[in-house]
């Protein structure tokens, strides 16, 4: 067993690593799958009653999938042994994956690649919580990310579910990009529920009319409000509210590791977390930087997830980052954006509904002191928000 945490993986979540031995003799890894997308059916065993039905339904839909650029796959538990043999009585198009432990002894090399148990099927297994009672379908997108996990023992619904989720995925033409902007997007941060659930905490709860920071004529730094700058209403979740400790056990889970691969930056606490408005009647954040006062330096990524699931949706809102290009960047619900705070931005103006978003900013351990500070300070000049 690995040292990673077990969890139930869910929507959002970054898979763990696993590695088998394919019914061809060759090593199958995520770190190999990473690029493309997968349709992963799990099972412990073969002899599990709706495997072979299941198989049978996805194998029928290889070829539509293969054409969106996603694969089959079918991992399990067993020793590759009996891999081979249950893939010779009932061939199919989906690639079956199995164990390597007995593989490895029989070979002599599990002394020389005592590394590979670690991300056995089994140990895969453990750590997302699949017990193996019936199997699962995990769809897993191109950055090897969940994009949904699915079970029943009903094999046309749990295609039926899987084909709804893969046609959802991110899937951008490919075209010429000269300019483009350091950003990381990341799909399915928050499920539509709890997007829904913070909606209501802004709708219900004690908003107010978010100020920017302001010198006055004695160099004193004051909260104003400037239509000019900025139009927004904010809802702040205090650290003690129960909202606060999830919403931060899913960034810290989902978020933090991405920035770690994508920037090879080490963020580990988040700013304060707002429940914003940008409302329909032009809400708007014009060009800034979120680094700046000084005061607030300590920011390292801004990350802005986009709540907005309502039918009628809301037009304009889009963020820009005008350094780079003119591009318009609009996630959808439960997906968010993540960029340094260095980068100049901007929100441009709401024209019609309601832009609900969830932001925040991360920072290091050291930053975390300086956010402290920064707090005490405000607290002081009673501009603590």
């Amino acid at each position: 067993m690995n040292n990673l945490a077990k969890f139930y993986l869910s929507a959002g979540d970054r898979a763990p690593p696993c590695i088998g031995i394919t019914t061809k003799g060759t090593v199958y890894s995520f770190e190999e799958q990473a690029g493309r997308a997968v349709v992963l059916i799990l099972a412990r065993t073969l002899g599990a009653p709706s495997l072979l039905p299941l198989l049978n339904a996805f194998s029928a839909k290889a070829e539509e999938l293969a054409g969106r650029e996603i694969d089959l796959v079918a991992l399990t538990g067993e020793d590759v042994e009996k891999v081979l043999e249950f893939n010779a009585q009932h061939p199919g198009k989906a690639t079956l994956v199995g164990a390597l432990n007995d593989y490895l002894e029989r070979n002599n090399l599990k002394n020389k690649l005592p590394n590979v148990l670690a991300g056995s099927p089994n140990d895969f297994f453990d750590q997302i919580g699949f017990d193996g009672a019936a199997p699962e379908v995990l769809i897993l997108d191109r950055n090897l990310r969940v994009a949904g996990r699915i079970d029943g023992n009903d094999a046309d619904a749990l295609l039926s579910a899987t084909l709804k989720i893969v046609s959802a995925l991110p899937n951008d033409p490919p075209c010429d990009v000269c300019t483009p902007a350091p950003v990381l997007i990341l799909p399915n941060l928050l499920d539509r529920d709890l997007c829904r659930e913070l909606v209501e905490l802004h709708e219900s709860g004690r908003t107010s009319e978010s100020p920017a920071f302001a010198l006055d004529a004695e160099g004193q730094m004051h909260h104003k409000l400037d239509y000019g700058l900025k139009k927004r209403r904010d809802f702040l979740l205090d650290h003690d509210h129960p909202m606060h400790v999830r919403i931060s056990d899913i960034l810290a889970r989902r978020c933090i590791p991405e920035i770690k691969r994508a920037f090879q930056a080490d963020v580990s606490h988040t700013d304060r977390i707002n429940i914003a408005c940008y409302p329909g009647d032009g809400g708007h954040f014009r060009r800034h930087r979120d680094n700046r006062p000084e005061i607030v330096a300590y920011r390292k990524f801004a990350l802005s997830i986009n709540l907005t699931v309502s039918a009628e949706g809301y037009e304009g809102g889009y963020l820009r980052l005008p350094e780079f290009n003119a591009h318009h960047y609009r996630c959808p619900p439960g997906a968010g954006v993540i960029f340094s705070v260095a980068l100049l931005h901007e929100i441009t103006p709401v024209l019609r509904g309601n832009r609900y978003v969830l932001v925040t900013h991360l920072h290091d351990d050291d930053g975390e002191i300086k956010w402290r500070q920064m707090r005490e300070t405000l607290a002081k000049m009673d501009l603590v928000r």
